[in-house]
């Protein structure tokens, strides 16, 4: 069980150094200098998500760009664009259509004279994912042996999406502060910005802390933490000790 125990944290440490964890900085083998910036990187989307309760107990989930919409309906999602209308806002994949209609909207069937077959109607907005989640997520780091910790160790915790497999998870936020005189439990907030949040996905807390460039507590596996209809997560990451 020790064995086991000490395995599973040295991957866990290991897996600190991966891509998209540490530095943002990266040096290219035999350069010596810091890897330049590309300009020309594509900007990532930003959606924003709605949430609609329709007739007969059905949920539409319908996420927003300037011109794109992705529908969820039935566990499938459909990629819509939007279309010429003179009321409300209607997005396509010529198949099915959308209607937005202020805090209303309807999903059917599309057809050239408009009267397609009904898929979900009496749609009723309900409050957005994005306004459901304040941005931020606060809790404590602790662990359980009986031992102080010097000033200037460093308390790291990790906002990551565990939705990407065979790959390190990517890192969505990061907060890192000194302990100073303060011993666990101790509290962190953690920034995050609902824009880089995908609410269909699933996210995990992972901390450590670190002195100097030893790694002497750290999270044995990420802690879920839920934040689509919840306005302020909290949440208590119980670190084991790493063996020196």
């Amino acid at each position: 069980m020790r064995t086991t125990r000490k395995m599973t944290l040295a991957l866990a440490a290991g897996s600190l150094l991966g891509v998209g964890i540490g530095s943002p900085e990266s040096t290219v083998p035999g350069a010596g200098e810091p890897r330049q910036a590309h300009n020309n990187v594509k900007k990532a989307i930003r959606w924003k998500t709605f949430q609609y309760k329709c007739k007969e107990d059905k949920t539409v989930t319908v996420s927003l760009t300037d011109t794109m919409a992705k529908v969820l309906y039935d566990h499938q999602q459909y990629l819509m664009k939007q279309t010429q209308s003179a009321d409300g806002n209607r997005y396509s994949d010529g198949k099915l259509v959308w209607w937005g209609k202020g805090d209303g909207g309807v999903l059917q069937e599309d057809t050239p004279d408009g009267n397609g077959k009904m898929v979900a109607k009496d749609c009723k907005l309900e409050k957005s994912a994005e306004e459901n989640f304040g941005g931020t997520i606060t809790g404590t780091v602790t662990y359980r042996q009986r031992m102080a910790m010097p000033p200037e160790a460093v308390v790291h915790v990790q906002l990551l999406d565990m939705s990407v497999w065979d790959v390190p998870p990517p890192l969505i936020a990061e907060v890192k502060f000194p302990l100073g005189s303060r011993q666990v439990p101790v509290p962190f907030e953690l920034k995050v910005d609902p824009l880089r949040i995908d609410f269909r996905h699933s996210y995990a807390l992972r901390a450590r802390i670190v002195v100097g460039d030893e790694i002497r507590f750290l999270s044995e596996l990420p802690t879920a933490v839920r934040l689509r209809d919840n306005a302020s997560p909290h949440v208590e990451l119980v670190l084991m000790q790493m063996e020196r």
